[in-house]
């Protein structure tokens, strides 16, 4: 029966995670998956981190009492030390907070920023756990249009002013991922990341830089963060144990200017009181004992060769039938299908025993948009790093198939379909 009582606006608004709804069709056996941004359980450290577990016997009392809703002191020092160095700038202990996974920081932050009905600027495509935090906290979106560079940083000025004349106030939010984006895997460049922090003061917006991938690169040179290059005016770093760890810990952090923290504590405490101090006792344990630094480059090798995989395997079976660029790191590939509709493609992969993730669900809709949008229709996500390399040749040979056996739809039917706004 239905609930009987009145839902908010907010409430009314919700949908559901496009990732998650998928995830039981991608879970029928004989399917291979690359649909989900897993990471591999093959290189979990489970033996180090369950060492860790002794760390108990001394802590636990602690470990099991509540705790500071900034979080656990000795994992807030690591931390401290450790972005100090990676970001070039002194970072203090006040200017960390530790939360239950990236996307309650970024929930945190909304609550602090925005209202019903403000603007955020998003790349074009984007993680769509972004979009389903912000539009839960009753967000619009203007798309910022990304290329193999990353963000066009050149279009903020115009976008923003854009949004000052349609609305009468600028943007709130600038929502970005610049290493190995999900899920185009872009990062963005050097030049245009000098560029936005240079820009930054006259923009007025901040940015919050999402960075869960950042320490995946196992080809080419590490580019210093937004955060570093503005010196840390106006830019929140986030960062997740997920992908360098396991997302199972929950464990995230978030580094800004000590004014913006402290509300963020403020915020954490109304929601959860404190990320478990279980996790984050291990996780500090495991980190304090040189654990992580010497399992990243055991990751990067890992998901260095899964990456080559794909690479040939798309090469061999998907050339003519899709375009796509090599990623330097991360998760993901990012194809583009000319003239074909991936959400349709993709409902014939599965009868095919292969699952990927439809463009649709990395663009909001277009009634939630502030300017031109795109539906994502020609495009598809694939992520590499949980199928084995056989079955990564296996399961592209099957998509291969499949899109072989489909007819792209003849030129100009597009674009007179209503879903398509410019």
């Amino acid at each position: 029966m239905p609930f009987p009582y009145p839902y908010s606006r907010i409430a009314q608004a919700m949908r559901p995670s496009p990732i998650r709804e998928l995830f039981a069709l991608t879970q029928r056996p004989g399917m291979i998956s690359f649909a989900g941004g897993l990471p591999d359980p093959a290189i979990f450290p489970v033996e180090r981190f369950a060492d860790c577990a002794d760390a108990l016997r001394k802590w636990g009392s602690t470990a099991l009492q509540y705790g500071a809703s900034e979080g656990y002191r000795p994992l807030i020092d690591w931390l401290a030390e450790r972005m100090s160095r990676q970001l070039r700038t002194p970072t203090a202990a006040a200017q960390l907070i530790v939360g239950s996974g990236s996307q309650q920081l970024l929930d945190m932050l909304a609550r602090l920023l925005l209202d019903p009905g403000d603007v955020v600027l998003v790349e074009s495509p984007t993680y769509p756990g972004a979009l389903h935090t912000l539009r839960n906290a009753g967000a619009r979106f203007m798309l910022v249009p990304s290329d193999r560079d990353g963000v066009v940083v050149e279009l903020l000025p115009e976008m923003v002013d854009r949004c000052r004349r349609e609305t009468g106030r600028p943007p709130k939010l600038f929502y970005t991922v610049v290493n190995f984006s999900n899920p185009s895997g872009a990062t963005l460049s050097l030049s245009r990341r000098q560029s936005l922090a240079a820009m930054l003061p006259e923009l007025g917006v901040p940015v919050l830089e999402d960075d869960p991938y950042g320490e995946l690169r196992w080809e080419g040179e590490p580019l210093p963060s937004l955060y570093s290059l503005a010196g840390g005016a106006g830019v929140v770093y986030a960062s997740s144990f997920s992908k360098i760890l396991a997302p199972g810990a929950r464990v995230a952090w978030a580094v800004g200017e000590a004014p913006l923290i402290r509300r963020m504590v403020l915020a954490k405490q109304g929601i959860d009181l404190c990320t478990s101090m279980v996790a984050q006792v291990l996780v500090a344990e495991y980190c304090n004992r040189g654990h992580l630094d010497a399992h990243l480059g055991a990751i990067r090798r890992h998901y260095a060769v899964k990456a080559a995989a794909m690479s040939a395997a798309l090469q061999t079976s998907l050339s003519g039938l899709a375009t796509w660029e090599n990623p330097q790191g991360g998760f993901f590939f990012w194809l583009h299908l000319p003239g074909r509709d991936a959400q349709q493609i993709f409902h014939r992969a599965i009868e095919a025993k292969v699952a990927f993730l439809p463009g649709a669900a990395f663009y909001p809709h277009a009634g939630e948009t502030l300017g031109p949008c795109d539906d994502g229709r020609e495009r598809l996500r694939l992520c590499f790093t949980f199928a084995q390399p056989a079955k990564i040749d296996e399961g592209c040979r099957r998509l291969a198939a499949v899109l072989a056996a489909t007819e792209p739809p003849p030129p100009g039917d597009r674009r007179d379909d209503p879903r398509v706004r410019s």
